[in-house]
């Protein structure tokens, strides 16, 4: 009989719950869903360390190297020709001469003549500088020289340099020309030697480089 009660109460049970569960007006309420939690995030703003005011040193540009001031073909020619003019043989051998002498010993004997050196850039076209020389020698003497110096990486690797010869001077801005020693005579020039105003072979019978000598019967010389 025991078996016969529990087993009807398990349907009354289950009608109380669902009874319950219904109550609560006329009608049915459905049911509605659990209500959600919100969870409220705080916002923890993260204050970082001021950042240092120390400026930084500003970087050291490097000191510009003695090759790179003369870089450009036309200041290495300049530079070369400075360089001769003081004197410093070993500068100028390294900035090309080392290129167009035998030996550094050669190379500086070939300047003992040499009082200064004029240079005259004449053009340049690419890595070759033509240039027009004037040199002034020990003894006054000038000699000019044109031709081209070939520059790569700083230094002066080939030159084609050769000696000119200024244009002849015009006849009336040549020295007097005479017709005879009479003539030289009677300007008061002579005797006449070889390199002055008025000298020429003509006058030099004897070509020993006097012309006109004094005491010549019939105007030789």
């Amino acid at each position: 009989m025991s078996r016969l009660v529990q087993v009807g109460f398990v349907p009354v049970l289950l009608a109380a719950v669902i009874g319950v569960s219904g109550c609560g007006g006329t009608g049915s309420t459905p049911m509605t869903d659990p209500p959600t939690m919100t969870r409220t995030v705080t916002d923890f703003t993260t204050t970082s360390a001021p950042a240092s005011t120390a400026t930084a040193p500003a970087p050291v540009s490097p000191r510009p190297t003695e090759s790179s001031v003369v870089a450009d073909a036309p200041s290495v020619v300049r530079a070369y020709f400075a360089a001769i003019n003081a004197q410093d043989y070993r500068r100028a051998w390294d900035l090309g001469g080392k290129n167009l002498a035998g030996s550094y010993a050669a190379f500086a004997d070939g300047f003992a003549t040499t009082a200064h050196d004029t240079v005259h850039i004449l053009r340049t076209d690419g890595a070759t500088v033509s240039i027009r020389l004037e040199a002034t020698q020990t003894d006054g003497s000038l000699q000019v020289f044109e031709g081209d110096y070939t520059v790569r990486d700083g230094v002066i690797i080939a030159a084609d340099v050769r000696e000119v010869t200024g244009p002849e001077p015009l006849p009336s801005e040549a020295s007097p020309s005479y017709e005879d020693c009479d003539a030289a005579r009677a300007a008061g020039v002579a005797p006449l030697h070889k390199g002055d105003p008025g000298y020429a072979p003509h006058l030099d019978r004897d070509g020993d480089g006097v012309a006109c000598e004094p005491f010549v019967p019939g105007g030789g010389g």
